[in-house]
């Protein structure tokens, strides 16, 4: 079984202050845990930008999406407030 290291934060405790307070601990996580996420995340993009060819006069042709790695392996999309705010994976979808 393969393992990559990522950065992660513990679940949050009532005492900390913030995102820039919070504890960072290294986890091992299992890349096929991590594959079937990032494939489930995909499959799901897909489908949800399936019916969208163009906007108006444009053609779209590129999409980029921010996601973050938690700490059980899961992979989900970072809302515009914190993609700025966390280290995020940028994943960017071309034709």
């Amino acid at each position: 079984m393969s393992k990559i290291t990522v950065i992660t934060e513990p679940a949050a405790e009532a005492d900390t202050l913030g995102l820039l307070d919070a504890p960072r601990v290294l986890t091992e996580l299992d890349t096929e845990r991590l594959r079937h996420s990032f494939a489930d995340l995909s499959a799901a993009i897909g489908s949800l930008l399936q019916d969208i060819r163009t906007v108006g006069d444009f053609k779209l042709e590129e999409v980029t999406v921010a996601v973050e790695i938690s700490a059980e392996g899961g992979v989900a999309l970072i809302g515009n407030a914190k993609a700025g705010a966390k280290g995020a994976i940028h994943l960017t979808f071309s034709r």
